[in-house]
């Protein structure tokens, strides 16, 4: 049983929100967010040393609205970022997403009900699904998921081992709980390994297919070797965790076909221009800024 318990008609959802040079998609994110006040206690945005106009545009909406409240994270990386986020969030549920996740409008208020509704204390965290927007082809891959993989899809919970960083809800006691078991290495998955803390603090996570948001493409659009040592932190990950059997087939079979996909999906989106909804050999020509490695 976990200490505190979920009343779904009060504000007990705490959001986390680290962001570095958000400024073309932060403001979206916090309204899609402030949409949701009725269920969401305070949205803490943690600024990790932003250059740009994150911050103001943060501010503009914290003096919207007091649910929004603004700290700052001297030290670079997204596990610095994200601890300080989850040690200042009061709420009993903290859900930790993305600057560049763009929430459904049912998202918290389903989150709340999940634990609400989860008396006995069974789950001691959550994730969704994210679905990237602004492809090429649109939203036909989700389409087809929720048309041929039916209501595992759309309506299934199940339990999962790991967490998935731009959709995730923690237990507050929970994350008091694995605090000084997590990793701050920079080059691991922080997600997966918050998931396999969790795990193995005794804890089972819940994979809840009606809460999925949308997410940037941004690391669909990495070039090929920066993408490859990216995906390394995957293995590394389960090494940390000992996981080596997991560790053998993410290194030999999940992350040679994922690179082989990641050659074919970045083919088709180079040649895309999200803004005019068109293709142009042009645009293989220009040059490219890889996504930052958390």
């Amino acid at each position: 049983m976990t200490e505190e318990g979920i009343d779904v008609d009060t504000k007990c959802l705490s959001i986390v929100v680290p962001t570095y040079n958000e400024e073309d998609i932060i403001g979206e994110c916090l309204e899609r967010l402030t949409a949701q006040l009725e269920h969401i206690a305070e949205i803490v945005v943690v600024d990790n040393n932003s250059t740009d106009d994150t911050n103001s545009i943060v501010e503009t909406f914290a003096s919207r609205f007091a649910e929004v409240k603004m700290i700052s994270e001297r030290e670079q990386g997204l596990v610095f970022a994200r601890n300080a986020g989850l040690d200042a969030a009061t709420g009993p549920l903290i859900a930790r997403i993305d600057s560049d996740t763009l929430v459904p409008p049912h998202w918290a208020k389903s989150i709340v009900e999940f634990f609400a509704g989860d008396t006995a204390g069974k789950w001691a965290a959550a994730c969704g699904r994210g679905e990237a927007y602004g492809l090429p082809y649109g939203d036909r891959l989700g389409n087809f998921k929720r048309r041929y993989l039916g209501s595992n899809t759309n309506s299934a919970v199940r339990e999962v081992p790991v967490l998935y960083g731009s959709n995730m809800i923690l237990r507050r006691d929970v994350w008091h709980k694995i605090r000084d078991a997590v990793s701050m290495r920079r080059d691991i998955f922080e997600d997966v390994d918050t998931g396999l803390c969790v795990g193995e603090s005794g804890g089972s996570i819940a994979f809840l297919p009606n809460i999925t948001v949308g997410v940037s493409p941004r690391r669909m659009e990495t070039r090929m070797s920066a993408f490859v040592v990216y995906m390394s932190f995957l293995p590394r990950t389960l090494l940390l965790h000992r996981r080596f059997g997991y560790a053998a087939l993410a290194t030999f079979v999940y992350l040679p076909a994922l690179t082989v996909l990641h050659a074919g999906r970045l083919a088709v989106i180079r040649g895309y221009d999200p803004k005019s909804g068109s293709f142009s050999a042009r645009n293989y020509r220009l040059a490219t800024v890889d996504r930052i490695n958390p």
